[in-house]
């Protein structure tokens, strides 16, 4: 299936060039995209994880390393690198001020098209602590009851 690596290459272009509107194309008005910040529903919620995304590492870039198509979906690796000079939300909603620290870590997804060409879900996988610390988080162990 030829045209989903297109779209997959479409797509890492899009979040490269921080181009909110190229990202939305696609992925299908209802697309469920799933990430270890959340779960984003519809072009709305998905828009606001990107912005969120693009206004922590303003230059942010994704590199495929590798890619495999089985069916209408497609599995990829990349590279995330950036650096964190903007404000970064953390699930739970702290606020995580830039850093300046770069960021390079691997990462993994698996898209599945739509009916209509574009995607209509995406899940992402990335190490969290690795995230947490090359952004320079605090990660002190706090015990409840």
């Amino acid at each position: 299936m030829a045209e989903i690596g297109a779209l997959l290459d479409a797509l890492t272009d899009a979040i490269s060039s921080q181009d909110e509107e190229r990202v939305l194309r696609c992925f299908t008005t209802g697309a469920v995209f799933v990430t270890p910040a959340g779960v984003m529903e519809g072009h709305e919620q998905i828009g606001w994880y990107f912005r969120q995304l693009f206004t922590a590492f303003p230059d942010m870039h994704n590199e495929i390393t590798a890619s495999a198509v089985l069916d209408d979906t497609i599995i990829t690796e990349w590279t995330f690198s950036g650096t964190h000079t903007g404000m970064l939300l953390l699930p739970g909603g702290t606020e995580v001020m830039g850093t300046g620290r770069r960021v390079v870590l691997p990462a993994a997804g698996a898209y599945t098209m739509g009916d209509d060409g574009v995607f209509a879900s995406g899940r992402v996988y990335y190490d969290q602590l690795a995230f947490y610390r090359q952004t320079g988080c605090d990660l002190r162990l706090r015990r409840t009851a």
